[in-house]
C-alpha cells in the first residue's frame, strides 16, 4: 500500500465510523499533528514504522 493509497484509507475510515485523528494518533504512539500533517500534505513523510501502525488500524488488527 503506497502512501496515497494508506491516506485514503485513513480518511475513509474517519469519514465512515467518525473516527477522530487523535484516536488514530494515540493508537500509533504519535501526536494528531503528526498523522494531520501527513494526511494534508503529499511531500510530508512518516516513518515506515508508523505507516505499518496505521494500516494495521486501517485494517482493524489492533486492539
Amino acid at each position: 500500500m503506497n502512501d496515497q493509497e494508506l491516506r485514503v484509507s485513513v480518511l475513509e475510515i474517519q469519514n465512515r465510523y467518525g473516527t477522530p485523528i487523535a484516536f488514530i494518533a494515540n493508537k500509533c504512539g504519535v501526536s494528531r499533528e503528526h498523522i494531520s500533517r501527513w494526511l494534508h500534505n503529499d511531500s510530508y513523510l512518516i516513518s515506515n514504522e508508523l505507516k505499518t501502525k496505521i494500516k494495521l488500524i486501517t485494517k482493524g488488527t489492533v486492539d
